[in-house]
């Protein structure tokens, strides 16, 4: 056996496929994998033991000991071949990677491939990943903190094979605690011979002063300047948090002091590069991590950590402390001989000037800061309500229909404001004001009623007393944050920010027992849920007459002949199709030129993409027929004008059903759109009530026979209204006022 792979796991069913799918795939296949089961649940190993895989492997159950340490240890004693690969469960290799390890192993003792961090699993890294990662790319650790590339001597040409694999594995993470026995080919006797195992005392940084014994101990190395192993950050720290993102960090600065000391005595007599490297790399982590600390810890806890401390800035070499910036330097001279509470003092003065150079250089954080420490602390209103519809964009949706209903059966009572970036007419009267201006963030201070359909900031303030009711947007078809594996149109971190907002909110709204349950679930939400139906599907309900006249006075608004029917477009947009962070784009499928030669005579069609698609339709050859109506605000008075609903994976199909009016869907892109970007919540072909067409001679077909369509989905229909439509009747505003403002 050349090659075995070993992987601690410790429940992580979302990961462990990838991993030994990654296996599965290698072009090398002389090896074995020994996965050590570190606790875990009888469900977890039973998954393990489920995937199926066609090399040798090898499901050791740890019991007695915890932690990656001792499950490493157990995997080298168990292991047979001539070398080891340590591999984390919630990570995987590209398929060569085994392959251009052993072409180099032969007269070395290790063999360094280049790792790659990413935030998706395989198939969606394959996919997009490598530039989605590009595109969300940023100089930080796992820890959050900023790059510095200083302190750290440049290689030269003549430099040592062991001196350009130290320097790289060291640059290579951007501070000392990222030191890391991933994705390194070592050659087992190596590792026995020299008894390397790892210190199972350590529950993070084991790997600090192991990778650093490795390498001081021989010279026959080499590194393949190639991309071998995938290093994946959870995008989940609620639910599957990694080791960097658990919130232990007494232990953790306490472990990497441990670690350092160790380090400094390991590097003892080998090369000075070896010393200002490390040095380098602790002095930035003490700077912005340990000195910090004394800021919010307990005083027991900081004294813990700064007795620690002690034992490790004395051991900072010369030439290391002249490398550091001033600031850094200052810092580690105060702290050898003043105690916690006087370093978080000079720390916080240091926070202080670098606040007030930002302040006087950027009106955002001036505006931020005016939010935090001045409007914060004034006296709430009572009666001022804040409105806002998607961040901002125009006035419509639930909260719409919320205002309308406020003013009209409470006139004077409520002082409203519209969060709008555009003028808009409002029926009544409010003030209105620009997203991220001053008076933006005053009456976010001030007001006792927040309704919005969107996530807030991440930087909102609930302040004690305040109500926030969120009516959020639609039901879901596709999968929302927590139900979510991988985030490709989001920060990576959205699931964390998502559950950071949603602790805010003391309301939510639900327009069925199928959105209760799934918001209750995929935003891990335990507040009041208003199972009430939408306020915006109220003018799905009015009576008849009031329709008619309705229709008639927006149809002359949108310049729409009268005696046409009017088919509505309504695409959503895909995950994977964007131009950068925050652009998205939409390529039409629909062939309008086709359908205005075979249905122009009777029907005109209004396109209303989603508001994250930023590209305007260039619709000027088909005036008079195919009209842009993505701008409209509200699209409920454009499901009132529809005859008929064309769309494919948008949320608008749940809404529009209230009308009981036919609906088509063009899934073009159903495999990939299901397989490779969210998936779905509900099992659509046995579900939609109405047929998936492919192309747009289908969708005229369907048209042309629109009875037949409608006798032969009548059944599905009232099947679907009745589980989705059924809490909706017209009085949802008043409902949701009534509990929330009148309670």
């Amino acid at each position: 056996m050349k090659v075995s792979v070993i992987i601690p796991y410790h429940n992580e069913k979302s990961y462990i496929q990838d991993c030994l799918e990654s296996l599965a795939d290698q072009t090398f296949q002389d090896f074995e994998a020994i996965v050590v089961c570190d606790h875990c649940e009888e469900e977890a190993v039973e998954f393990l033991r489920g995937i199926s895989v066609p090399f040798p492997i090898r499901i050791l159950d740890m019991t007695d000991k915890t932690g990656v340490a001792a499950a490493r240890n157990m995997g080298i004693r168990a292991s047979q071949g001539e070398f080891l690969l340590f591999l984390d469960s919630d990570d995987y290799l590209i398929k060569e990677a085994l392959e251009d390890m052993v072409e180099r192993c032969p007269g070395q003792d290790v063999v360094y491939g280049r790792r790659r961090r990413t935030w998706y699993g395989r198939k969606v890294y394959y996919e997009n990943g490598q530039k989605l990662d590009e595109q969300n790319s940023q100089p930080e650790t796992d820890e959050g903190e900023e790059y510095e590339d200083r302190g750290m001597p440049e290689v030269r040409e003549s430099d040592s094979e062991w001196i350009k694999v130290f320097c790289h594995m060291v640059r290579s993470n951007f501070t000392f605690s990222g030191l890391t026995a991933l994705g390194i080919l070592i050659r087992r006797e190596f590792i026995l011979e020299k008894d390397f195992f790892f210190d199972e005392d350590y529950k993070y940084f084991t790997d600090l002063p192991y990778v650093v014994r490795i390498m001081c101990a021989t010279e026959k190395m080499i590194e393949i300047r190639k991309v071998l192993y995938l290093k994946r950050k959870h995008n989940d720290p609620i639910h599957l948090p990694s080791l960097s993102q658990i919130s232990d960090e007494k232990t953790k600065l306490t472990e990497a002091m441990r670690a350092y000391v160790s380090i400094k005595e390991i590097v003892k007599g080998q090369e000075e590069l070896a010393e200002i490297a490390i040095d380098g790399k602790f002095i930035k982590y003490y700077v912005r991590k340990i000195a910090p600390y004394y800021l919010t810890a307990e005083e027991q806890d900081a004294q813990e950590v700064y007795r620690q401390s002690l034992k490790c800035l004395p051991l900072i070499s010369k030439n290391s402390g002249k490398r550091a910036m001033f600031y850094s330097r200052r810092l580690m001279k105060y702290s050898q001989s003043h105690g916690p509470e006087k370093i978080a003092k000079k720390v916080r003065r240091h926070s202080a000037r670098q606040m007030f150079c930002r302040l006087i250089t950027s009106k955002a954080a001036c505006k931020k800061y005016l939010y935090r420490k001045v409007f914060s602390k004034m006296k709430i209103e009572e009666n001022l309500v804040i409105f806002e519809s998607f961040f901002g964009r125009n006035y419509s949706d639930s909260p719409k229909y919320i205002f309308e209903y406020l003013n009209k059966h409470y006139p004077g009572k409520y002082k409203c404001v519209w969060i709008l970036n555009r003028k808009e007419k409002l029926p009544y009267s409010a003030t209105r004001i620009k997203r991220f201006t001053l008076r933006y963030f005053y009456y976010m201070s001030k007001a006792k009623y927040f309704v919005f359909n969107g996530r807030q900031p991440k930087y909102f303030i609930k302040r004690e007393g305040t109500v926030f009711l969120e009516t959020w947007h639609g039901t879901p078809l596709k999968k929302l944050v927590f139900d979510m594996e991988d985030v490709t149109s989001a920060s990576p971190l959205y699931k964390r920010d998502v559950y950071i907002q949603t602790r805010s909110w003391d309301y939510l709204v639900a327009p069925n027992q199928f959105c209760s349950d799934t918001f209750r679930r995929c935003f891990m939400y335990d507040g009041n849920m208003l199972e009430t139906g939408y306020p915006r599907n109220d003018i799905l309900h009015l009576e008849e007459k009031e329709k008619q006249e309705l229709t008639a006075e927006i149809k002359k608004e949108l310049g729409i002949p009268s005696g046409k029917k009017v088919i509505l477009y309504a695409p959503t947009w895909r995950d994977d199709e964007f131009y950068g962070s925050g652009q998205y784009k939409f390529t039409l499928k629909l062939d309008l030129a086709k359908m205005q030669k075979e249905l122009g005579e009777e029907y005109v069609v209004l396109l209303r993409t989603h508001y994250f698609i930023v590209d305007s339709l260039d619709l000027t050859a088909f005036e008079g027929f195919a009209y842009n109506a993505s701008k409209y605000d509200d699209i409920a008075r454009l499901y009132l004008v529809s005859d008929i609903l064309i769309t494919d994976y948008s949320s608008v199909f749940f809404d529009y059903a209230n009308l009981k009016r036919p609906m088509l869907f063009f899934t073009y892109d159903l495999d990939k759109y299901r397989g490779v970007l969210r998936g779905f919540y509900i099992n659509v072909e046995e579900e939609l009530p109405g047929p998936m067409l492919f192309t747009t001679e289908e969708i005229i077909d369907n048209i042309r026979n629109l009875d037949k369509l409608e006798a032969e989905y009548k059944e599905k229909y009232d099947v679907f209204y009745e589980k989705y439509c059924g809490w909706e009747d017209g009085t949802s505003s008043q409902k949701v006022v009534e509990t929330v403002f009148e309670k």
